[in-house]
């Protein structure tokens, strides 16, 4: 069980798209640190890198699982 959790925990930190994910949410808390936006607008880029996240392993998995035969 520990192996396993340790193994996405890895896949984790060498995928691009979390570090897009978190150069994007460093970015909207910066620019927000810095005045160039207000906190509604770093709401909702916070929440739009999250939903681009979701929606990018979403179709990583269905691309990973469509090969499969049932």
């Amino acid at each position: 069980m520990y192996k396993t959790a340790w193994l996405k925990f890895l896949s984790l930190w060498r995928s691009r798209k979390f570090w897009v994910l978190l150069t994007a949410l460093v970015m909207c808390w910066g620019s927000f640190a810095l005045g160039e936006i207000n906190i509604w607008q770093s709401i909702q880029a916070s929440i739009a890198a999250l939903c681009f996240y979701s929606t990018g392993v979403a179709i990583e998995d269905a691309g990973f699982h469509a090969g499969q035969s049932q």
